[in-house]
């Protein structure tokens, strides 16, 4: 693969990068460059975790990086999730290597812990040099990484940890380039002010679009209208039933000829055109029978003329989605030991 290619590759369906000529510069570079995704074990996991984030990590892959997915419990201990119970998010992040293997992410990518890195003094070191680098005011804006708001650091000082921890796991791992959705802008951002001050070297931060909850309420706001598993019925959970895909997409927000914020048509853009290519739509022969779209483009257009009922559009990204899921749900017939226990986890919860 050529350098151009490897950057296209890198880019192809991220919302922005940070820089795009320090990617280039990395690109260009001799030996493997270190990528990491972070994310809290906290539950069952959604689509857009599943498929945006574990695609991008396969690109990463093909384009020469060694990609770590980074399951990140202390974290996610410290944002109150699963009962603070450190087993449990140890489970749960065992869940979460079964669901990136189950849609395809090749067994190439790392698979790291934070409970490996707190073991080790040097690492609280590097979190209390990041902290220090920083001002309470500058943490408290990043935590909107949490998906919290800053006054909540008032009533839980542990909080403000949380930010800093981020940065210094990046410096931890040695990475060249740290990937997220865009909710993670901020940490990213927090750790490229710091890095020089620090001595650091600089990363590149790379960012991929959020699939909006299926209820349409973040429409002003994708970062707090993102799909969440916190939110099960307002998103398409890796292991819902096909029935369960069919009924929540059937209820989502769907305006008529309003291509824009509408988060059925977003599966179709971040999802199914990115995996198959194309969109088959059923209709019934009286209203011109079935139509296949071979770019997402054309789909918006027919949706915001009137000529693709929303009906026919949630049926057909429905059914595109059940097909994609159709092999993760033998993976998990096969594997279902990390998932009941998740589910037992919830329950008793």
């Amino acid at each position: 693969m050529s350098p151009e290619e490897r950057l296209q590759t890198v880019l192809h369906g991220s919302e922005e990068v940070v820089t795009r000529d320090e990617l280039r510069t990395l690109l260009d570079r001799t030996g493997t460059p270190r990528a990491y995704v972070g994310l809290e074990p906290s539950g069952l996991m959604h689509v857009g975790t599943a498929f945006v984030i574990g695609s991008k990590v396969e690109d990463l892959i093909r384009a020469g990086f060694h990609a770590i997915i980074f399951l990140a419990d202390w974290h996610a201990y410290i944002n109150d999730k699963l009962g603070r119970d450190l087993e449990n998010l140890r489970i749960c992040a065992d869940y979460f290597k079964d669901g990136f293997r189950a849609v395809g992410v090749p067994d190439s990518v790392e698979y790291l812990y934070a409970n490996e890195f707190v073991r080790h003094p040097e690492y609280w070191q590097t979190v209390i040099q990041a902290s220090k680098a920083s001002t309470v005011a500058r943490i408290r804006r990043a935590l909107t990484i949490m998906g919290r708001k800053e006054e909540e650091a008032d009533l839980d000082a542990s909080k403000l940890i949380y930010p800093a921890m981020q940065v210094a796991d990046i410096h931890w791992m040695n990475l060249d380039l740290a990937l997220g959705g865009m909710d993670q802008r901020h940490a990213h951002m927090l750790y490229r002010d710091v890095a020089p001050k620090l001595g650091w070297k600089q990363v590149v931060a790379l960012h991929t679009p959020l699939l909006p909850a299926l209820d349409g309420g973040g429409r002003m706001d994708l970062v707090a209208g993102k799909m969440s598993k916190s939110r099960p019925d307002a998103s398409i959970l890796l292991n819902d039933s096909p029935h369960d895909v069919e009924r929540k997409i059937g209820k989502a927000f769907c305006p008529a000829k309003e291509p824009v914020g509408n988060p059925v048509l977003e599966i179709a853009r971040l999802i199914l055109f990115p995996r198959h290519g194309r969109l088959m739509i059923p209709r019934d022969p009286k209203f011109g029978g079935d139509v296949t779209y071979a770019s997402f483009n054309d789909v918006a257009k027919s949706y915001a003329d009137g000529e693709l009922h929303p009906k026919d559009l949630k049926a057909g990204v429905a059914a595109g989605l059940n097909e994609q899921l159709a092999p993760v749900r033998k993976f998990f017939e096969a594997h279902p030991q990390n998932l009941e226990a998740v589910k037992a986890i919830l329950r008793n919860g």
